[in-house]
């Protein structure tokens, strides 16, 4: 299961209902803030007494210190709709101090204002511990408008809001597991907002309609005069798909992003370009990125791909191209790729596909995929790499994704080349890569010793593999796991 976070606008809250939600606000954050007071003259206490065996803190144990008599005076700030919400809040943010202050003495105590929260101050997020049709919040489907409303419960039976029409205007279903109608109260102490979103976040919310339990909590966030609602959403991925294929995706110089879909031996199935949606409108990069990520999953699940990206963290793939004084950079910058590469990294999975592989992208467009020759010469011109050793000519947008599809092939495939040098008593075998170092009498059989060897340096720690290895260890274990795959049929004798 992927647990998201995705933002749903309140669309055009009346003046009445901005009165509510401002009076939410104030109500939350002044029972918060005297909590706070509360807890800073009794720290020492809550420190000693609510701390696990373990020296650890929950929120849940930190949010019992509230006891009946204290969690009865809060009810002068009117939040019985969030009471529960306002507790494991409040247990958050004592859990998160203790860790702070654990790992640094003179960590501060939270701030809090000693004559009350005004609508001038920065008000906190109002915090749903529930997805509840009677509590809480929920959400609400108009079928024959195809909208979503979000159904949000901010006032106690004295500040309910009296209707004096009860007679509902659309028809709305709760998006539960009943699916009910929605019926109007006389006195109602919640209030019913539509929402608005992007393409990426309608899809997720359909999906909650069949799967409503799915939705989690929720924090309804003030932005200027804007209302937003913070969803937390557990989505479904679907069963395991075994790749079949390999599918690169580089950026280019002139097309936004190319892909090549490879089988496991490297041959070529499948090239192209997935194009920047450029009719959008600038400022939406979001629904752009999205929108293209969603055309590379379907490659990928039409081809049951496992997908290679660049890494881009660090060293970059040298794309950029200076001629006559003018540089031509790639259409997709490096933080918008990265941006793309976060969207498919949880994407994917959710399509039963692996997590996608990040590997260096330093010589994609430098190599070439016939000879494996790599140098800056082979770059001909902003858009055209000739081989300087074998010939082949290729357009450099393809080469990189093709680089990049055959790259883990070619990781797979790479000898470990072993040092060997025979004596009359018998055969010494060095790696200094991976810190071997072996000798095998003449009487043994030198491969079955290798493979004890290997076997025994996967078990070493950090801290031996530092001293005897030019690797770190991360890497090393790869290599070996690698070795133990391929039943150290990959390795070399030099």
């Amino acid at each position: 299961m992927g647990l998201r976070t995705i933002h749903l606008k309140l669309h055009n809250p009346s003046t009445l209902k901005r009165n509510i939600i401002e009076s939410a606000f104030l109500n939350y954050n002044n029972a918060f803030n005297y909590l706070l007071k509360k807890a800073f003259e009794d720290i020492d206490k809550i420190e000693s007494q609510y701390k696990s065996p373990k020296g650890t803190y929950s929120t849940l144990t930190l949010s019992k210190w509230i006891d009946k008599e204290l969690s009865a005076k809060i009810n002068k700030f009117d939040i019985q709709p969030f009471k529960d919400s306002l507790k494991l809040d409040f247990g958050m943010t004592l859990a998160s101090y203790f860790v702070q202050k654990k790992l640094k003495s003179s960590m501060a105590f939270p701030g809090f204002k000693v004559e009350g929260v005004t609508s001038q101050d920065k008000l906190r997020p109002i915090y749903f511990c529930r997805y509840d049709i009677k509590r809480s919040f929920c959400f609400l489907y108009d079928s024959q408008n195809d909208k979503f409303f979000a159904k949000l419960f901010l006032m106690n039976s004295k500040n309910a809001k009296i209707r004096t029409n009860i007679k509902v205007s659309r028809e709305l279903n709760y998006i539960s597991k009943n699916q009910e109608e929605v019926k109007s109260l006389k006195k109602e102490t919640f209030i019913i907002v539509p929402l608005s979103f992007g393409k990426w976040h309608e899809n997720m919310l359909r999906q909650a309609i069949n799967k409503p339990e799915i939705l989690r909590t929720a924090h309804l966030i003030m932005k200027g005069n804007d209302y937003y609602l913070s969803l937390s959403i557990d989505l479904p991925e679907e069963d395991k798909v075994a790749p079949t294929t390999y599918l690169g995706v580089s950026r280019g110089i002139e097309k936004a992003i190319n892909y090549t879909v490879v089988d496991m031996d490297g041959n070529m199935m499948e090239s192209g370009t997935v194009e920047y949606e450029s009719t959008l409108a600038r400022i939406d990069v979001k629904a752009k990125i999205s929108i293209l990520a969603n055309k590379l999953v379907d490659i990928a699940v039409e081809n049951k791909s496992m997908v290679v990206l660049q890494n881009l963290i660090g060293m970059g793939d040298k794309l950029s191209w200076v001629e006559e004084n003018i540089t031509y950079k790639p259409i997709f910058g490096c933080k918008h790729y990265n941006d793309l590469v976060r969207v498919l990294e949880y994407k994917l999975p959710q399509k039963g596909l692996p997590v996608p592989a990040k590997v260096s992208s330093v010589d994609i467009f430098h190599r070439c995929r016939l000879c494996g020759s790599n140098t800056k010469k082979n770059r001909f011109s902003k858009t055209m790499f000739i081989c300087t050793t074998c010939g082949l000519s290729y357009n450099l947008d393809s080469l990189g994704s093709i680089n990049l599809a055959t790259k883990l092939i070619k990781y797979e495939n790479t000898p470990l080349k072993l040092k060997a040098k025979k004596t009359y008593d018998g055969i010494y075998l060095q790696n200094e890569l991976i810190g071997l170092d072996l000798f095998v009498p003449r009487d043994e059989n030198p491969f079955e010793r290798l493979k004890e060897e290997i076997k025994k340096l996967s078990t070493i720690d950090d801290q031996e593999y530092s001293s005897i290895c030019k690797l770190n260890p991360k890497d090393i274990n790869n290599i070996i796991a690698k070795l133990i795959k391929q039943d150290f049929k990959n390795i070399e004798i030099i």
